[in-house]
């Protein structure tokens, strides 16, 4: 229900974590007891060693898609604000334009709403493209020690390249729920977006037709005033006719 408000990553339990670090590090002890018991033929090792390269390839090209993804959110998110901002300044006229009342009130919280899940959105892709301390080869993994053999060589390149390949994708797992987060909270904004426009017709639809400017006319007095001029000095009165005669001059009139 949190994710429909406020989408979020939620904090793990603890006994989860342990049990993941338990599973990785036994993960570990195995891969190193196959790699000390591979034959010291160097061309097998340098096929495990080129296998085990080829899935840090993989999990690097995953790494730049789910980047790709969070990037085009905060490309989809930058328009999506101006929508939310703009209706929000628009706000004062829209008020003047009849929508008032619980409408009123319901436009709002919904502004409200799309507003919270652009920064919701905003924030996951923000920390999934956050810096993370990434593992790499360096020259002493790379070059042999003095006096080492080749094949002590290959299985110590194998097991470096094992160590980075399950760092990469603790690393890539957290930048795929930042991306779940976000992905959540746009999915949200859709959904209030078309609520919108739904409150939005419905009140058109609803509202009788008016003209503004005679609807302005009739409220402003002093606008009344201005239009109706100056009024002139009241002239003498003249004289009194013979009774009756003035009557049937004003039935003739009508």
């Amino acid at each position: 229900m949190i994710d429909r408000i406020f989408p979020s990553v939620q904090p793990r339990d603890p006994d989860d974590i342990a049990r993941e670090c338990e599973r990785r590090a036994a993960e570990r002890d195995r891969s190193e007891r196959i790699i000390r018991g591979l034959p010291s033929d160097r061309g097998d090792l340098r096929e495990y060693l080129s296998s085990c390269k080829e899935l840090l390839a993989g999990e690097r090209e995953r790494r730049q898609g789910v980047e790709a993804r969070l990037t085009t959110i905060l490309g989809f998110v930058s328009v999506a604000s101006t929508i939310v901002f703009g209706s929000m300044l628009v706000r004062p006229q829209s008020a003047r334009s009849g929508l008032q009342g619980w409408a009123l009130a319901l436009v709002l919280v919904l502004l409200f709403y799309l507003t919270l899940q652009v920064y919701c959105a905003i924030r996951a892709a923000v920390c999934g493209l956050g810096r993370r301390g990434y593992g790499a080869f360096t020259s002493a993994d790379v070059l042999p020690t003095e006096n080492e053999a080749p094949e002590v060589h290959l299985r110590r390149q194998i097991t470096n390249c094992l160590k980075i390949l399950d760092d990469d994708r603790v690393r890539n797992n957290e930048k795929v729920t930042q991306m779940a987060v976000a992905h959540e909270a746009m999915k949200n904004f859709l959904g209030g977006l078309l609520v919108l426009a739904i409150v939005g017709t419905w009140r058109s639809l609803a509202a009788s037709p008016h003209d503004d400017l005679v609807e302005r006319l009739r409220q402003d007095h002093a606008l009344q005033e201005v239009l109706r001029g100056p009024q002139g000095f009241q002239g003498v009165p003249g004289p009194q006719g013979p009774p009756g005669v003035g009557a049937p001059a004003r039935s003739r009139r009508r």
